[in-house]
């Protein structure tokens, strides 16, 4: 194993901490736990408001560099980790009452989320008000993603179907069929003219939207698929053309990679144009998550390790290794190509860096352990899809240049 392993100190703290340390005696629990080891425990307390901001004092080897309304930098003396904590700019608990465990939104300020009761809603990010439930899947769906139109959005779940949306009437004018078991990932061509679907039937299936017609299988394993994701090729990998010609009905895959991740650990990198394997892993862990970051692809593990490979033939081991946690990772977002956002099962969601070693974290704090289902971003907020069936919104764009970029 030649590959690089950061194994840096999770530093965690209490989900309300902005709320309670702006009263005098306020306090918040604050953690610091490196994996395999026992946790260490601290207090933070309130002495008082000063212009607006809390007067802090700290326990047992914790320091406060400094805080804000929303956020709060902390390091433990023994180590060099800085953990910047930012609360919700808003929490939105008004689409679901159980857990949402998918959510996209557009820059034009919409929403569209799922939850365990089988509600599939398009809702507006200025002011939480329903615009449309989308009706017709029978049981859960486990993905909603917007075309880049912003208008049109499509679901998947557990009744193996694919719907197509109006987000402005709420009408499904296209429903696609032919998995055997529920889908679980999907990804979107260009404009959207065609999408991949991936199933735990272990399926990885090409559609013509306009058609309502599966085009082909690009990829047929014996496991279930559970997340996939489109990149496009770089230099280093020449596309061939077809044994057999493609439909004119596939539009924009010529320079297309679909990259999907099973519950075996297997992880697959297939051309979609010509449908060959490019690359393939076997992991010791289920893949939950996965997501490309320029030539390369991050992989979110059901034993807390993410997995950074490059994309090439005869790629065998990652570049690099973040083993923090053995909290599942549930899932991954990449953000602006400098790094990515991964939420885990205990509840956390952290930023990470990867054009630089240091071992700075950023966290979104409010939910209290519950799982963080999926993450969006709409060009200026990051959104995140929780248990608790709430929605928070973040604005992280200035502590992320301030800590990784000055």
């Amino acid at each position: 194993m030649s590959y690089k392993i950061i194994e840096a100190p999770v530093i965690s703290i209490q989900c309300d901490w902005n709320e309670t340390l702006r009263s005098a005696k306020g306090e918040a629990w604050v953690s610091c736990k490196y994996r395999g080891q026992n946790s260490a425990h601290g207090k933070i307390t309130s002495q008082g408001l000063s212009q607006g901001i809390p007067s802090l004092t700290v326990t047992d080897n914790f320091v406060v560099d400094s805080i804000s309304k929303s956020t709060i930098q902390i390091k433990y003396l023994s180590s060099s980790t800085l953990y910047v904590f930012i609360a919700p700019d808003r929490s939105y608990n008004s689409a679901h009452n159980k857990s949402v465990i998918s959510c996209d939104v557009t820059p034009n300020g919409l929403c569209v989320s799922a939850c365990t009761d089988n509600k599939l809603q398009v809702w507006d990010t200025k002011t939480g008000v329903i615009r449309r439930t989308l009706e017709g899947h029978v049981g859960n769906v486990y993905k909603c993603r917007f075309f880049p139109s912003g208008i049109v959005a499509l679901s998947g779940g557990a009744d193996m179907q694919l719907k197509i949306w109006s987000a402005e009437t709420g009408q499904c004018p296209v429903t696609l069929s032919g998995h055997t078991a529920a889908i679980t990932d999907f990804c979107i061509v260009e404009r959207g003219r065609n999408i991949i679907s991936v199933s735990k039937d272990g399926f990885a299936k090409l559609w013509d939207c306009g058609m309502s017609a599966c085009l082909a299988d690009l990829v047929n394993h014996k496991s279930a698929i559970n997340c996939c994701c489109l990149t496009v090729t770089s230099g280093n990998i020449k596309i061939e053309d077809p044994e057999i010609a493609s439909s004119n009905r596939e539009i924009g895959t010529k320079d297309k990679l679909l990259i999907v991740g099973c519950e075996d650990g297997g992880v697959f990198v297939v051309a979609v144009w010509n449908r060959k394997e490019i690359q393939s892993q076997s992991l010791e862990s289920a893949v939950n998550c996965i997501t490309s970051l320029g030539d390369q692809y991050l992989v979110g593990c059901q034993n807390g390790q993410i997995l950074m490979f490059k994309i090439g033939e005869g790629v065998n081991e990652p570049a690099l290794c973040w083993f923090e946690s053995n909290s599942a990772i549930l899932s991954v977002l990449c953000y602006n190509e400098i790094g990515f956002f991964a939420g885990r099962a205990d509840g956390s969601c952290t930023y990470f860096d990867v054009s630089s070693d240091h071992e700075h974290r950023i966290q979104l704090t409010g939910p209290d352990c519950d799982p963080i289902y999926d993450i969006a971003f709409d060009g200026t907020f990051i959104y995140t899809a929780c248990r608790d069936a709430v929605v928070r919104k973040y604005d992280v764009a200035k502590v992320i240049e301030s800590i990784f970029m000055c």
